[in-house]
């Protein structure tokens, strides 16, 4: 192989490894970009997931509460007891 043929691959070869170096980070970069939005969405969803769970909370505790009002105020009716303002 002459001189000249051979700095010909070589240089051949080098710009070849240059650009698949350049595709590989530009995809690297890519999904770390898609990565670090995936993990905010993550994070948002996880936020409205636990402001929903204390929703239901208080919600049930709202029933609970208002279940054992009502079951009081059933059995004075049975017993014969009414509000003051119902008579």
């Amino acid at each position: 192989m002459s001189e000249e043929k051979r700095k010909r691959v070589l240089s051949a070869t080098l710009s070849g490894l240059i650009m698949l170096f350049t595709v590989l980070l530009a995809i690297i970069a890519y999904q770390l970009i898609g990565i670090s939005v995936r993990k905010q969405k993550i994070a948002e969803l996880d936020a409205e997931i636990s402001a929903l769970r204390q929703d239901i909370e208080n919600t049930e505790d709202e029933i609970e509460s208002w279940s054992f009002e009502w079951k009081i105020e059933k059995r004075a009716r049975e017993l014969g007891m009414y509000r003051p303002d119902e008579e």
